[in-house]
């Protein structure tokens, strides 16, 4: 009976409930890997692209410089509040990601929503990772035109377009099934796309990045994204069904 009951628990947190109220992933990448597939394929090309025509010295670096050089002089001759606009971007795509990290680990830790708590935790982690071996390795220095938050490790791709794609990205996934509507839902996934495309534009006009970087960013962060939240889908769901066989 004891072992009865511990399984038992331990199916329902492992699985959520139909009708759950509870932030739960809908599981859609586990029914439809190719969608995970389709990502990180889609990603990687690219990817692959944009830094072979970095290497290469491609076509795309004259906007690249074009741009680095016109957006920041704008910055300089606009008003104060565009700073501090300017400057949102940069810590929405930062600081605001550690702290609502934070705050769905304790969730998920709490109600034993541990799918979700790896997709959260180790889906951001890894995504910093990524960045961190992508950029040294590719050690492409950044527009000497950066105004105000001024960043010296290597740029290519932006760890900010990464973060906001994996972690955005993912708190939509989770949202959009909640929403009580069609319109809400796409109020959700449009306000999404906003955060991550505001945030790109943010470190591209401060002349934190070039455009390429933070395009190469989004792409390892739909790969990224499309690996892993797949991976560890498919991982609860075999769980969960070893537990409904024993």
């Amino acid at each position: 009976m004891d072992n009865h009951n511990t399984t038992s628990t331990h199916d329902q947190a492992l699985q959520p409930p139909k009708n759950a109220t509870g932030l739960r992933s809908p599981n859609l990448l586990a029914k439809y890997p190719v969608i995970g597939l389709i990502m990180f394929l889609t990603g990687c090309v690219i990817f692959a692209a944009l830094a072979v025509n970095f290497f290469a010295n491609g076509p795309l670096l004259t906007w690249d410089n074009t741009i680095a050089n016109t957006l920041p002089a704008i910055g300089l001759k606009s008003p104060p509040y565009i700073k501090t606009i300017m400057d949102t971007g940069f810590y929405v795509g930062d600081y605001l990601i550690i702290a609502l990290v934070i705050l769905l680990d304790i969730y998920f830790l709490y109600k034993r929503y541990w799918q979700e708590f790896v997709m959260v935790t180790f889906g951001f982690a890894g995504s910093t990772l990524l960045f961190y071996i992508l950029s040294n390795l590719i050690a492409r220095h950044r527009p000497l035109t950066q105004i105000w938050i001024i960043e010296k490790i290597p740029g290519f791709p932006s760890g900010h377009a990464v973060a906001v794609v994996v972690f955005y990205g993912l708190l939509a996934y989770f949202l959009v099934p909640k929403m009580p509507s069609v319109f809400w839902k796409v109020v959700v996934i449009v306000a999404t796309l906003l955060i991550i495309g505001f945030v790109g534009f943010t470190r591209i006009f401060t002349g934190g990045h070039y455009l390429t970087d933070v395009l190469a960013g989004y792409a390892v962060g739909i790969a990224w994204a499309g690996l892993f939240y797949t991976l560890v889908e498919l991982y609860f769901q075999r769980r969960r069904q070893n537990v409904k066989t024993q």
